[in-house]
């Protein structure tokens, strides 16, 4: 099947192999990558005046990563903080941000939580059926999360915005990859190669948005920055093996050759979720190791967690759960595949992780004492949503994948692409995982498909603007 859907892409690639075809007329702006930053930049190209832009993907299917995604988006919302009282703010989400980052662009974590309501709001006019609930998500540091109930969120978005983008006139075309970049006389030259075929043609643009994904899938490239992230180590999008995964640097290599700066290449996150992990907050799971004692405050930052289950000598964990707790969209596959084990009991539990039944019976119990105090004087947990004491028992190991790739292009707030020297190159743009240097060497759970979403938004608007500049 995605051999057929790749080769009903190549109707459009009429040349041979090594040819490059005459360009089409001129688009306003050409969109590299159909994830949630790309669709965005189509989106807002068009509301902002554009009349012609295509969205090129790689691959059969739309989406990215960011279809793949749980649907967490961390979202400053004065609006939704009168029904659901957090106490949050942009100020708030900046400290947050450089607790878990570090070294953060402060610029645009304050640009993307200013304008992260008036994104949310842009998906809930399409038709997105967010909750009206604020939760914490894993590694989040504190609630500003929204997201639709009942999982697989970050596939609703992108056919929202997808939806949204093709009536008002986006074209997209699939198995599209984008191989050449040059600026010629005022416009820009795009070849565009065939993914199966291999065969090429040129587009010309006004305005380029990169949106390309990072380059977790490349493990040559990511070597090149962390040794430790070998062919081993697969992605949280193909921790099998078994998928299309399109993060390639691709984007990000060709405005290299274009002189464009990028930062914190050295950075990734790191993530355990696909295996028994089935929650997408924090307060209602437990982190054991392979003896099954408690390591690691199951709500700290993302990378805290990656950093201390990788010092483990298994370097793998135990995730508990129980009844009480809302299980994400992966529940019945998980079950269904084994990487999540149901037991009606702790000792029947022990039993299936090969630990003594005392062993695990201690360690639930002194957590759970806890949890009903709300308080943690072994590592400092501080939310608790529940106590983890009601069969069934949901569980199963966990180990780390690859999830995203930090380093990227530098942008500015317009989402234009800087140089090394720090001045833009005219007429190019980027958004999502294909930027870098914002976020430090962690991000805030949630901040991922905001980010994406914001900075999609704020690129495309700016691209059609010197679109239409005579």
């Amino acid at each position: 099947m995605q051999r057929r859907i790749l080769l009903t892409g190549a109707l459009g690639f009429a040349v041979c192999p090594g040819q490059v075809a005459a360009a089409d007329a001129v688009w306003d702006v050409i969109v590299a990558g159909s994830g949630l930053a790309g669709l965005s930049a189509a989106a807002s190209a068009l509301e902002s005046g554009a009349e012609r832009v295509l969205v090129l993907e790689k691959g059969p299917v739309i989406g990215g990563h960011s279809a793949m995604s749980s649907g967490s988006l961390a979202v400053v919302s004065p609006r939704r903080q009168v029904l659901q009282p957090v106490g949050d703010s942009v100020e708030q989400l900046v400290k947050d941000s450089r607790r878990v980052g570090g070294r953060i662009n402060e610029a645009l974590i304050r640009t993307i939580g200013e304008k992260s309501e008036a994104a949310a709001d842009w998906l809930e006019a399409m038709g997105v059926p967010f909750s009206d609930v604020i939760f914490q998500a894993a590694g989040g540091l504190r609630p500003r999360c929204i997201s639709v109930s009942g999982g697989a969120a970050g596939r609703i978005y992108v056919e929202a915005v997808n939806r949204y983008a093709r009536v008002r006139g986006m074209q997209l075309q699939f198995a599209s990859t984008v191989a050449g970049l040059e600026r010629f006389s005022d416009r820009w030259w795009v070849t565009v190669r065939h993914t199966v075929t291999g065969k090429e043609r040129s587009l010309s643009a006004k305005t380029v948005v990169l949106a390309t994904g990072g380059f977790t899938a490349n493990v040559g490239m990511r070597m090149q920055f962390d040794a430790r992230l070998d062919a081993d180590m697969q992605t949280t999008a193909n921790p099998h093996g078994l998928y299309f995964d399109g993060a390639t640097g691709d984007g990000i290599r060709l405005a290299e050759r274009l002189g464009a700066a990028t930062a914190d290449m050295d950075k990734f996150l790191l993530l355990a979720y696909s295996g028994g992990r089935l929650l997408e907050y924090a307060g209602a799971e437990v982190y054991l190791t392979m003896q099954g004692e408690r390591f690691v405050n199951e709500a700290a930052s993302t990378g805290e967690i990656a950093e201390t289950l990788f010092a483990l000598p298994e370097k793998a964990m135990w995730v508990v759960t129980d009844s009480r707790s809302v299980k994400g969209a992966s529940l019945g596959l998980k079950l269904a595949n084994g990487y999540v084990k149901k037991s009606d009991s702790i000792a029947e539990m022990a039993r299936g992780m090969g630990i003594t039944a005392s062993q695990l019976q201690s360690t639930l119990e002194n957590y759970n004492r806890h949890a009903k105090k709300g308080d943690d004087p072994l590592f400092g947990k501080s939310i608790f949503l529940q106590s983890i004491e009601k069969p069934p028992f949901y569980w199963g190991m966990e180990t780390l994948n690859v999830h995203n790739s930090l380093g990227g292009l530098v942008i500015n707030k317009e989402g234009a692409v800087l140089r090394k020297d720090g001045t833009v190159i005219d007429g190019l743009f980027a958004a999502g995982e294909t930027t870098g240097g914002i976020f430090g060497r962690d991000r805030l759970g949630g901040m991922a498909l905001t980010s994406a979403l914001v900075m999609g938004r704020e690129a495309g608007r700016f691209a059609a603007r010197r679109a239409l500049v005579k």
